[in-house]
């Protein structure tokens, strides 16, 4: 082959380059270790990770008995401000005993309910995958965009209407019949991350 087919040939070997580009490269969507913690606003010593497995499967949980405070606002004349309901802080503090008692969490998937839709994703894979192997976009620009397209209908989930509304207890509690988003910690957590070769 003479200086005529070096553009020829200077053309496989790029394409040759993105393809071994593509080998090991991954994008993982999900909860990752960073994102794990959680701001704790009860005693439980679960992560978004735990929690989030928990709701997607749902799960039975026998809680001992226990005892508990309640706090509440006392006025100068021994009557209950705010009609009695407990406060963070007061100046009257009763003990109870809670009996022993069972929490059924429902089911409500995110992940499976999620990647059901799977032939949504295998268009955008292929599609990216075309603009890689012409040279239209990085590998890396490709996961990158792969898993934001997958982190956002993750996210998208947790409000479109699928899951099972809050029990009328928690409804109260919480002011909302949606689950999982009182203060969005969990939702946000889901996140994506790329491994493999060159990802960095």
């Amino acid at each position: 082959m003479g200086d005529s087919d070096r553009p020829g040939r200077e053309k496989l070997a790029a394409l040759m380059e993105r393809m071994a580009s593509m080998r090991g490269a991954e994008v993982r969507v999900g909860i990752p270790r960073a994102a794990n913690a959680r701001k704790r606003q009860d005693d439980s010593p679960l992560g978004n990770a735990a929690l989030m497995a928990v709701h997607e499967y749902g799960a039975t949980i026998n809680v001992p008995a226990r005892q508990a405070s309640i706090t509440r606002q006392i006025r100068a004349d021994g009557s209950f401000s705010y009609s009695g309901r407990f406060r963070k802080k007061g100046n009257f503090q009763s003990f109870h005993l809670i009996p022993a008692h069972t929490i059924t969490i429902p089911e409500r998937s995110v992940f499976r309910y999620t990647f059901h839709q799977q032939k949504y994703f295998n268009q955008q894979m292929r599609r990216l995958a075309r603009q890689v192997m012409r040279g239209e976009i990085s590998r890396n620009a490709a996961l990158n965009r792969l898993g934001a397209y997958a982190q956002g209908k993750l996210r998208g989930a947790f409000t479109d209407g699928h899951m099972t509304p809050n029990a009328p207890s928690t409804i109260r509690r919480k002011g909302s019949s949606k689950p999982l988003i009182d203060t969005g910690s969990l939702r946000q957590a889901i996140t994506f991350i790329l491994t493999g070769e060159g990802s960095g």
